[in-house]
């Protein structure tokens, strides 16, 4: 029988407190309210019904649906959490180029930060076409709970308005990201939103426009460098990440 509680936000959000289930919370619009978990588990919640719905790995999702069902029928959540498996790590989706060397150090990174880097390359995809593999981790209903965007010098370019009549100076090719990085950090972007999301920027790269305004990460010749501000954000998006493991993958 689907989970149904009829009472205020305010209250949900107090009882839950009190149960220990924290997240973070966004207003989705006609009645739906959503709670991102640190574990990748989503509650869905629709204030006009009451009626819940749970998203996310499997076991993560199923053990908030258990969490939730004994908050608001009364019971300790920390009965069912003794009782549960560890939590997933944190699914992290990574766009990247064709820079193998930085994206290797993410991906290594990420895994002494005990979370789970989902690199597209990396699967056999199922079958699908990249953009429903796209689509199915970062679309409507994501998997991922945050997004990276490894921006790298992989191509030159400049507009084609700047091309010089025969005898003018040129104008002098700049250092972008490939295509396929532009397209995805979009999506990213409109799916998770600004707060879930870290750019990371190798070197000098030519930055698109529309793009201006997010927060980018710097860094020269190591993911390392970036590694504490990495971390911060993060946290910032619900993700915990203990000191001892920062630590580690700055090292």
């Amino acid at each position: 029988m689907a989970l149904k509680f009829k009472t205020t936000l305010d209250d949900l959000k107090s009882r839950f407190a009190g149960a220990g289930i924290a997240g973070e919370w966004r207003d989705c619009g006609d009645n739906k309210h959503e709670l991102r978990c640190p574990d990748g588990a989503v509650v869905n919640w629709w204030s006009h019904t009451g009626s819940f719905s749970f998203q996310g790995p499997k076991s993560a999702s199923t053990l908030m649906e258990q969490r939730v069902s004994a908050c608001l029928n009364g019971a300790t959540a920390a009965v069912t959490v003794a009782a549960a498996s560890p939590a997933a790590s944190a699914s992290i989706f990574v766009v990247h180029g064709h820079d193998k060397q930085a994206r290797e150090q993410l991906e290594l990174i990420l895994h002494r930060l005990d979370l789970d880097p989902y690199v597209l390359m990396n699967t056999s995809g199922g079958g699908e076409t990249l953009i429903v593999a796209l689509e199915r981790q970062i679309g409507k209903n994501p998997i991922a709970q945050f997004g990276i965007v490894l921006m790298t010098p992989d191509d030159m370019g400049y507009a084609r308005k700047d091309v010089k009549a025969p005898g003018e100076e040129a104008k002098v090719a700049q250092a972008r990201a490939r295509q396929n990085v532009v397209l995805e950090a979009g999506m990213l972007l409109s799916s998770l939103g600004r707060q879930h999301v870290a750019i990371l920027v190798k070197g000098h790269v030519e930055l698109p426009s529309d793009l201006q305004g997010v927060i980018y990460l710097h860094f020269n010749d190591d993911v390392r460098e970036v590694v504490p501000k990495l971390a911060e954000r993060l946290q910032l998006s619900g993700i915990n990440v203990t000191p001892d493991k920062i630590a580690k993958a700055a090292s």
